[in-house]
């Protein structure tokens, strides 16, 4: 009877060690990042670059999927009209903007008049396209952004403050 109790609570102890490593060998991760977007001529550029934050660094060869890629956006439309951007991507650049015909559209917004319009996470997953190119940009850890419009962005209409949030799958060591 003894012998039973002791392979049960042995069996008990090796299932849960296993379960406890299964759980730091493998999980879901998220980063935010802000978006340092400067306006230039007219757009919206910056580069983002993951690569140094602590889950991509411990993780990033292992990574088995980039299963979310969203934005949280706070702007400011002072047109009496609603103004409709684009939010492009690009291969990471050494610095400079993206040359025509190189980005890829992944989010059209139309922002209404007026103060603080917030373009949350959730709805920014709702409205994005080109998941791909999008995903494929990201497992590289560093990409360009850029937003356009029809309006003078900067000036009429300016993005206050953004972050790119990046959910991504991991497995291995």
């Amino acid at each position: 009877m003894y012998r039973l109790h002791f392979a049960g609570r042995l069996f008990a102890w090796a299932l849960i060690a296993l379960m406890a490593v299964g759980c730091l060998i493998s999980g879901t991760f998220v980063i935010i990042v802000d978006l340092p977007l400067t306006a230039t001529s007219g757009y919206y550029w910056c580069q983002v670059d993951v690569t140094t934050k602590q889950a991509w660094a411990d993780h990033k060869d292992d990574i088995d999927q980039i299963d979310a890629i969203g934005l949280d956006l706070w702007m400011t439309n002072a047109d009496s009209v609603p103004v409709t951007i684009n939010v492009n991507v690009a291969d990471y650049s050494d610095g400079r903007p993206m040359s025509p015909g190189l980005a890829t559209n992944i989010y059209q917004l139309t922002v209404n008049p007026g103060a603080d319009q917030h373009i949350t996470y959730a709805q920014s997953l709702a409205l994005i396209r080109n998941t791909d190119r999008l995903k494929a940009l990201v497992k590289t850890g560093k990409f360009n952004v850029e937003m356009n419009s029809t309006v003078n962005l900067g000036s009429t209409f300016t993005v206050d403050s953004g972050k790119v949030i990046i959910t991504f799958s991991a497995s291995g060591s």
